[in-house]
């Protein structure tokens, strides 16, 4: 793949332009900061010696211009690397986000808190090309453009910072793989920290009814001890290199005024020559006292580049199969079919699907009944599309799900998940979820099948009530008649619905019954329920256990069979 199809560095590739300007800024910047010490040497040899004071004025002057002019071209570095990585962070970021949206489920339905944090590592990725660090990269090779003027200017005095440049670039070097070994780690146990936080906010109350502060208290220590020492030494290492930065800086100018000193005797090198050489070395090994922080910087940038690349790469198969144009577009879906369908979490060892074959055809009730751990919600997944087989196919009219564009998916499968989810914001907001061509009278049209606009008449603001992150102070029958409302609003042609009443009592359960009975009788459903009433909607029942299909047939059959 070219760059500048990259998902990173395309951003890049497409202000390419401005990049260039930072870069002419910055060699102005370089060759301008020559001038004070120029101008220091002049007036050494010139001006003091021969009392040459309207040359003074005029040499001050042309200080005075090239330090505002000094002042604009760095004001503009800055506007440009500034411009350019507000750019980069919204493209880069959206195409990021995008990703996550598009991706199976399965791949991002792992710790939360680890995901998260990918996601959050792109800051240290953009800081790194978007801030001051990049015109510190820029600066470096400057290093020995000083280095050359001072040999113009003061000849052998150029073999002392000549000969500490690489000595400092060397202990840079070779504590290098150490750093990047510790801000490997250093990510990992951020992750971890991540993964543990989110997860003991989430489950908070399940930790204090039970009793389990002291587990995640000493999880969270481990994982904060283990960051700390990592970062200890991360910080040891980089104060190697900026000791050793600063101690050269210091040397060099001992070491050109002592060496000077004989040279101005003999008259090879003049007073101010020798004074400008002390300036422009100090200049010369300014950007070397950072470089710790830019291998710092440059280790945890490479660290989270690799992390958001590996996201990136898998689940770039899915995000070309949604953008391409030879993804499949239905306007309608019919018959669903598994065929020799096998499925494996990601990093697990054990099928938790294994060799189904099954056909629902369109218009069909059906109901999945079996064990827990048998496959029944991985089923569903599989025919809502949000996870894709690890091997075989499930389709729908004979095409992949991993080829149909996801929004047809969604606009035909009507879902509820097991797992209620319910955001921050207005009922109306998390019934319609910025889907178009819903209109208000869909809305309570299918709040009156699953008995939501009987609840919402009694809540102050009805449908414009806010909710809180989660859905926090509702009933778990309420959250489950909100995404209830929210499978039936869109009028799709199939309903999959995993345990959808398991939270309601039994008067909300036998009422919504009742009405999707009678609204939706032509549509196809695929329910996972053990509660009778919901069994009775069906025609057919399909047995699960480890994975595999045990019995398919007629509801009364196998009823009678399961009783038997």
């Amino acid at each position: 793949m070219k760059k500048v199809d990259h998902w990173f560095w395309s951003a890049f590739a497409e202000h390419r332009s401005i990049y260039y300007k930072v870069m002419l800024a910055a060699t102005l910047v370089n060759f301008m900061s020559i001038g004070s010490s120029i101008f220091i040497m002049v007036v050494y040899d010139r001006v003091v010696p021969n009392s040459a004071y309207e040359s003074l004025y005029a040499l001050t002057m042309g200080m005075a211009l090239i330090i505002v002019f000094d002042y604009i071209l760095k004001m503009l570095r800055a506007y440009f690397i500034d411009y350019a990585g507000e750019f980069v962070d919204k493209k880069v970021g959206n195409s990021i986000f995008d990703r996550l949206l598009q991706a199976p489920a399965a791949v991002v339905a792992g710790p939360v808190g680890a995901t998260a944090n990918t996601f959050k590592e792109f800051d240290q990725v953009r800081e790194f090309f978007t801030s001051a660090t990049l015109s510190l990269v820029v600066d470096l090779p400057f290093i020995f453009l000083f280095i050359f003027v001072i040999y113009l200017i003061s000849g052998p005095l150029a073999v002392i910072p000549l000969t500490a440049v690489p000595l400092v670039l060397l202990v840079g070097i070779a504590i290098q793989p150490f750093l990047s070994r510790v801000s490997e780690e250093i990510g990992g146990h951020n992750q971890e920290k991540q993964s543990i936080l989110v997860e003991t906010i989430s489950g908070i109350e399940s930790v204090k009814v039970l009793g389990g502060g002291k587990l995640v208290k000493e999880r969270w220590k481990k994982a904060a001890t283990e960051h700390s020492s990592s970062s200890r030494i991360s910080r040891s290492l980089a104060a190697i290199a900026t000791n050793a930065a600063q101690s050269a800086q210091q040397i060099c100018l001992v070491g050109i005024v002592f060496y000077g000193v004989f040279l101005v005797g003999d008259g090879t090198v003049s007073m101010g020559a020798m004074v400008a050489a002390v300036l422009l070395s100090s200049r010369t090994l300014a950007p070397l006292a950072q470089m710790a922080n830019l291998f710092g910087r440059f280790n945890n940038a490479k660290t989270s580049y690799q992390r958001l690349a590996a996201f990136m790469e898998e689940t770039k198969e899915a995000a070309e199969a949604q953008q391409s144009t030879s993804a499949i577009r239905r306007p309608s879906i019919g018959d669903l079919e598994f065929r020799s369908v096998n499925f494996r979490y990601p990093g697990q060892e054990v099928d938790t699907l294994v060799g189904v074959n099954l056909k629902i055809q369109k218009g069909e009730k059906v109901a999945i009944l079996g064990r827990n751990g048998s496959g029944k919600t991985t089923l569903i997944k599989l025919s809502s599309g949000l996870f894709g087989s690890t091997d075989g196919i499930v389709t729908y009219d004979g095409v992949d799900t991993k080829q149909i564009h996801n929004d047809d998916l969604s606009r035909s499968i009507g879902i509820v998940l097991q797992d209620v989810q319910l955001f921050s914001g207005s009922v109306i907001e998390n019934i319609t979820m910025g889907r178009e061509g819903i209109t208000q009278e869909d809305i309570v049209a299918a709040a009156k099948v699953s008995g939501l606009d009987e609840f919402l008449g009694k809540m102050p603001g009805g449908y414009e009530l806010v909710l809180q992150d989660k859905g926090n102070g509702l009933s778990g029958g309420q959250r489950q008649a909100i995404a209830i409302t929210r499978a039936l609003v869109h009028k799709p042609s199939h309903f999959i619905l995993d345990e959808p009443t398991s939270a309601m009592d039994m008067n909300a359960e036998q009422l919504f019954i009742k009405n999707f009975k009678e609204i939706y009788s032509d549509s196809t459903l695929i329910v996972v329920s053990h509660r009778m009433p919901l069994v009775n909607l069906v025609d057919r029942i399909i047995v699960m256990n480890e994975g595999k299909i045990i019995e398919d047939g007629m509801r009364d059959e196998i009823l009678k069979k399961l009783q038997g």
